[in-house]
């Protein structure tokens, strides 16, 4: 299965910008999407009421395009993970998504109207997806390649190094435990599956771009 990487688009036609979800309307606001950052699944929470559309471009241009997958910015941009619209969720629901992950329920208000969207809160502890066992990995000015016996060796030589000698640890190969739709590596990158990536394509669903990876995702068999 060949995988790409998948990002928030960054220009649009005319070289606009895209909006953001900006959170700071919601009650609570700052208590409830830091605990998100944290990583923790807040259980029956809040329908979270109201995101708006903000941007870096001057504020006419806030509403001019309405995406399906949105990041976030002011309060709100601790959260690790996308906001999206209605037809998204149902989309990504179809699909194997890494563990963990969770789905909260928002208004966003967009022209006087409010509109149904998410929170996907992605990725969640997202290394126990992957076996260190059979990934690769390779230093920065060292043709030496590792491996790692559990996540805990890998973040423990990770650290020091970036501690120590600040080489960065590259990902030759990231093996994951199940054939992921949508995960999150080693890399610090989202990754999906070409089978997902087709149908977001398909469905026309906008905001993302993909493009190509310079090491190898495969799947434990």
């Amino acid at each position: 299965m060949k995988y790409y990487k998948i990002d928030f688009r960054t220009y649009f036609e005319l070289d606009r910008v895209p909006s953001r979800a900006e959170g700071e309307k919601i009650p609570n606001a700052e208590d409830f999407f830091w605990k998100m950052n944290k990583g923790e699944i807040i259980l029956n929470a809040p329908i979270f009421d109201y995101f708006y559309l903000k941007s870096f471009d001057k504020k006419e241009y806030w509403e001019w395009k309405l995406c399906d997958a949105l990041g976030f910015i002011g309060e709100g941009s601790q959260i690790r993970g996308w906001y999206i619209s209605d037809d998204l969720k149902l989309l990504l629901e179809n699909f194997n998504i890494a563990l963990k992950y969770h789905f909260y329920e928002t208004k966003l208000l967009y022209k006087e109207r409010k509109l149904r969207y998410w929170i996907f809160q992605f990725p969640i502890e997202p290394y126990q997806n992957i076996d260190f066992k059979k990934s690769t990995f390779k230093l920065d000015q060292d043709d030496n390649v590792y491996g790692f016996q559990s996540e805990e060796e890998y973040l423990l030589f990770y650290r020091k190094e970036h501690r120590e000698t600040k080489r960065k640890l590259k990902t030759i190969k990231v093996c994951l435990k199940d054939n992921f739709d949508i995960i999150y590596t080693t890399n610090n990158d989202i990754v999906v599956s070409e089978k997902l990536k087709n149908v977001i394509e398909e469905n026309d669903i906008e905001g993302f771009e993909f493009s190509e990876l310079d090491y190898e995702v495969g799947v434990r068999k």
